[in-house]
């Protein structure tokens, strides 16, 4: 008889995994660490979809549909996601917390659909594991209205840009390029050139004097000598503050009622012949309050001004502290989320800031309720959280090991600038003393402050701050006891010449400012806006770091407003990025905003495309042989300065470099380093030099763009390395 097969017992079903997306390799290792087996973490590296770059991808004569082909880097990764998504119980969209997250994820959602599987939304402003497992603990569906408001953003600057792009090739110059935002960037650049070359500069003076008090005979107090400084003569104000208007701010500068050097001569004559008293004492003490922690913005100006780091970078490293650092096998991120204009900080977080200041600095520096900034950013939109590091524990010296050089300086600063917004106020003593002749003619002043209480100034300073702190007994406040009616001696009149000070040329902080000022652009724009204007050769960025309008730059500004009076306009660039938000917060519809803003706007391109006359930007000629072909080279310029090229060009490509002042450079070869480019990974960088200096440059030129700074000390190293 048959032996009868047993049936083999159902095998137990496979346990159905989550799938985590994120927009970032970086992250994807960060938030790997923290999950446990349910969970699989993937990166999308960045958006998966985009409108096309052979054609203009929008229905601009309907209700401006877009049409979003895959992104061609893309198209491996999400065949991977959707095989990932069809063995997953949950997709959950794990993108950053901003509109631009926000429509990656739609993005991903869109083009994984056919999985079959629920999506779910989360976002967190911080990579650590209690962030992480809170967010998955609350997950939300997609925001639409995040989404079509960073949809219109995009169809916006799509139509400016290859619409108005076109017209720029046939009436100036081909391969150039125009944008909503970046044009009236470069519209402020070159409206301050013309404002500082119409400035009339004048020459000024003061008058300064040395006194001593009067001491009774045999007094042996020893007080030096103090300074002061006339303020009012005949009635007047000697110093005073001229009002400017510009086009996009205020200026003040000083002059003064003395214009001439002789004009100083009868008021220092009546001084030394005149009695001279105390005639008004005003000490108190002032408090001043920390500066709020860091917006986008706000991290990029002082990253500028006190690492000298350009806005670029700075968003770089910032990212790179925020998807997370190795710190002994454990991985974390050490900021919050770096895109934002919110001064908002948790209560969780505040609480251990006020616990870490009071275990290191004592109770005296940590206020009694935790401090509250109030939003001021014109247009203020994401509900994010203030930058700041994920732990008060944290600090920067325990850290710098785990850090490259850049992390560590940008860590340093936010922490830094954190934990004081957290702290005390600092208390100086001020005082301010007047004299007054025994004529009535003259008033003189000295005035100065020491600090009482340090407060936050204990670990973050800016420099007029450094100043005050380092004053010791013999700085401005070494003053003898003195009171109304004191007499004190007149030692020495020394006159001080000045001159009347134009407006400054712009940098990047100062740019950025402005722009977060008016409301234009917003967080995750600027440094986009300040690298594309340079690379357009819009703008040359100098070596003393002033952005300066090139002569390109500002012929095409010209052009715009002509014809394109309202995008080239302040007021109404900042009225989009209002709309914008109104289109976020759910409140206008993105279809009808977009008819608003393309009916004038196809009809100021149809005049310009009639009407606007060709021209070009100024060639030079020059008695300079092209070494090539001999025949004769022309000056122009381009985002890296003026040089000489073959007028034959494009048919011969003879090309001589030229340095700031126009004169030629001799030619410099290319050195291999060993760094590798941190955009493509792969190429190895290369010492080059331009009119303005050393730079390295990715050698997968033109396929990489990538280039980065290097100090004179570095390139020489490198140099000398070579020899």
């Amino acid at each position: 008889m048959a032996e009868k097969i047993k049936p083999k017992p159902n095998p137990k079903p496979k346990t159905k995994r989550s799938l985590v997306i994120v927009e970032s390799p970086t992250k994807e290792k960060t938030i790997s660490r923290f999950l446990d087996d349910g969970y699989i973490v993937k990166s999308s590296f960045g958006h998966v979809r985009d409108l096309p770059k052979d054609e203009l991808g929008v229905d601009d004569k309907g209700d401006f549909a877009a049409k979003y082909v895959p992104v061609e880097r893309a198209k491996k990764i999400l065949a991977e996601l959707n095989a990932l998504a069809k063995n997953a119980d949950t997709v959950y969209l794990a993108t950053d917390p901003d509109r631009e997250g926000e429509a990656i994820s739609w993005h991903l959602m869109e083009m994984l659909k056919g999985a079959g599987v629920p999506f779910k939304r989360i976002s967190f402003h911080e990579i650590t594991k209690t962030a992480i497992e809170e967010a998955l603990k609350t997950p939300r569906d997609l925001d639409m209205a995040l989404v079509n408001a960073q949809q219109a953003r995009r169809i916006i600057d799509r139509l400016v840009g290859y619409k108005l792009s076109p017209l720029l090739w046939s009436k100036i110059k081909s391969g150039l390029s125009a944008g909503r935002v970046q044009s009236v960037a470069v519209r402020l650049i070159a409206e301050r050139a013309k404002e500082i070359a119409a400035f009339k500069e004048e020459d000024y003076y003061t008058l300064y004097t040395k006194l001593a008090k009067v001491m009774p005979e045999g007094d042996q107090s020893g007080y030096k000598d103090f300074d002061s400084k006339l303020v009012r003569w005949e009635g007047a104000t000697v110093e005073a503050t001229v009002l400017l208007k510009l086009f996009a701010e205020d200026y003040r500068y000083k002059t003064s009622v003395f214009k001439k050097v002789e004009d100083t001569v009868e008021a220092g004559t009546h001084l030394r012949n005149s009695k001279l008293t105390v005639s008004k004492v005003d000490a108190k003490a002032v408090r001043q309050k920390p500066k709020p922690p860091f917006i986008t913005s706000t991290l990029q100006q002082d990253a500028y001004n006190k690492l000298g780091f350009s806005s670029d970078r700075t968003m770089k490293v910032a990212q790179s502290l925020y998807e997370g650092v190795e710190l002994e096998g454990e991985r974390s991120g050490l900021i919050t989320y770096m895109r934002t204009d919110s001064f908002n900080v948790s209560a969780d977080m505040q609480k251990e800031a006020a616990k870490f200041i009071t275990e290191i600095y004592g109770k005296d520096f940590c206020p009694a309720k935790p401090p509250a900034y109030l939003k001021k950013v014109k247009g203020a939109q994401e509900a994010h959280e203030a930058i700041h590091p994920t732990s008060a524990y944290k600090r920067p010296e325990e850290l710098t090991k785990f850090l490259n050089s850049d992390q560590a300086k940008l860590y340093d600063l936010i922490w830094r600038r954190f934990m004081a917004s957290q702290m005390e106020e600092a208390i100086f003593d001020s005082l301010s003393v007047e004299f007054a002749d025994d004529k009535g003619r003259a008033v003189l002043r000295t005035s100065g402050r020491t600090v009482k209480f340090e407060g936050y100034l204990k670990i973050y300073m800016e420099e007029k701050e450094e100043e005050v702190a380092g004053e010791d007994e013999e700085g401005s406040m070494a003053l003898p006891p003195l009171k109304e009616g004191d007499v004190v001696t007149l030692k020495d009149v020394a006159t001080k010449s000045h001159k009347t000070s134009s407006p400054p040329n712009y940098n990047e902080a100062s740019i950025i400012k402005t722009l977060e000022k008016h409301g234009i652009g917003r967080p995750s724009t600027y440094a986009a806006i300040i690298k594309n204007i340079v690379e357009r050769g819009y703008i040359n960025r100098e070596k003393d770091r002033k952005l300066l309008i090139t002569e390109l730059g500002a012929l095409v500004t010209e052009k715009l407003k002509d014809f394109f009076k309202e995008i080239m306009e302040i007021s109404y660039t900042a009225s989009i990025e209002d709309k914008l938000d109104d289109v976020a917060e759910g409140t206008m519809d993105w279809v009808k905003m977009m008819r608003d803003f393309y009916g004038p706007f196809s009809k100021d391109l149809a005049t310009a495309e009639r009407d606007m006359v060709r021209s070009h930007p100024n060639v030079i000629k020059t008695d300079e042989k092209c070494p090539l072909c001999l025949s004769p080279m022309v000056q122009r310029e381009s985002r890296f300065g003026k040089y000489l090229s073959c007028s034959r060009f494009p048919k011969c490509k003879g090309k001589q470099p030229l340095d700031k002042d126009g004169k030629k450079q001799d030619y410099f070869a290319p050195i291999k380093t060993e760094k590798i480019c941190d955009k493509c990974n792969k190429n190895a960088m290369l010492l080059r030099k331009s009119a303005r200096g050393y730079f390295l440059a990715c050698s997968g030129f033109p396929k990489c763009r990538n280039i980065d700074p290097v100090t004179p000390e570095d390139a020489e190293k490198i140099i000398a390395a070579k020899k």
